[in-house]
């Protein structure tokens, strides 16, 4: 089977908490049990984490909230969305 690019260049999510200090010890507490085979390398800056992952838009955010919700953190104490840095798309093909 062959794949398409976007299943082998990684899709930018961004997880906003209310504050930097919710998402910083979040990160730290989740480190553990975090595994970027499943959803790809993260990083956290100021009260957003990065993560750079191959999984489908559903699928992602369906398993970052089952994820999230093994530490009791509710749906309501962030948001996901993709970012603008996204995947690259070459137009001129």
């Amino acid at each position: 089977m062959v794949k398409s690019i976007y299943d082998m260049i990684p899709v930018t999510w961004a997880i906003e908490f209310k504050d930097r200090d919710t998402a910083h010890a979040i990160y730290d507490s989740t480190m553990a049990k975090y595994d970027d085979n499943t959803f790809g390398s993260r990083t956290v800056n100021n009260d957003t984490w990065y993560i750079g992952t191959k999984l489908h838009d559903d699928e992602f955010k369906a398993k970052i909230t089952e994820f999230l919700s093994q530490y009791n953190i509710s749906v309501n104490q962030y948001t996901i969305t993709k970012t603008a840095v996204g995947t690259f798309v070459n137009t001129f093909f």
